[in-house]
């Protein structure tokens, strides 16, 4: 099992990396709105597309979810 509760706490750690997921991650830390307890994929890219992210973050949300989702099982 992760040693992250949430998506949120493990996209944390992941700002300092230089990649669009490192971006995403950071983006997502300074945004007072972002869902810190958001409960699956679908609910994450529907905030997103409320925000009218564009196609790069939503393709890079939904690898980062899928990356976090493996560290869960």
């Amino acid at each position: 099992m992760s040693k992250f509760a949430t998506f949120y706490e493990w996209l944390s750690k992941q700002k300092n990396q230089h990649s669009p997921l490192g971006q995403f991650a950071g983006n997502a830390l300074r945004d007072p709105n972002f869902p810190k307890n958001v409960a699956g994929v679908d609910a994450l890219l529907g905030y997103l597309r409320e925000q009218q992210a564009d196609g790069l973050r939503i393709a890079t949300a939904r690898l980062a979810w899928q990356t976090y989702a493996r560290g869960q099982k």
